[in-house]
């Protein structure tokens, strides 16, 4: 879970890491929208990162390292083979805790509630078979992300150069 940086270390010019303080930082594509000098928490190229307040959810991987605010979660699998069942995993804990987790006003998931969330864990045969069949489609999805990332900051270049 992530731990928010102080505010007298934020900043808008890219200094230190990107801060992604909770989902709406992460909705549709990653657009932090402040950076932080000094992260209590890093996310780390690889891992899933999620919502934990609020909107929980919204699990995605990141491709570069980024400071997570008190509204961010990340995980990482233990081994490459467990990376695609991790990621349906947290789908399925997220989809369980929205219907039953707590808060008032909002849904909130903490850390006790996510370390205490069961699954069944598929033997190694069947996990290897489960990676073979999905890394292809993770690896074309990461793919695409990588490419509308790039083809993102080219037009924030070109439009830049415009005005």
């Amino acid at each position: 879970m992530g731990q928010s940086p102080k505010s007298d270390t934020y900043n808008f010019e890219c200094n230190g890491l990107p801060l992604l303080n909770g989902a709406a930082d992460f909705r549709g594509s990653i657009s932090p929208s402040k950076w932080t000098s000094d992260p209590k928490r890093i996310a780390h190229k690889g891992e899933y990162i999620f919502g934990v307040r609020a909107t929980v959810g919204l699990t995605r991987k990141i491709f570069r390292d980024y400071a997570i605010g008190r509204g961010t979660g990340a995980a990482r699998a233990r081994k490459e083979e467990f990376d695609e069942f991790l990621y349906f995993t947290l789908e399925e804990l997220f989809n369980y805790y929205t219907h039953v987790g707590s808060g008032s006003v909002y849904v909130n998931i903490s850390k006790n509630e996510f370390e205490e969330f069961k699954c069944m864990i598929p033997n190694q045969s069947s996990m290897s078979s489960f990676h073979l069949q999905n890394k292809p489609i993770f690896n074309l999805i990461s793919k695409n992300e990588m490419e509308n990332f790039s083809l993102s900051s080219i037009r924030q270049e070109l439009l830049f150069k415009h005005f």
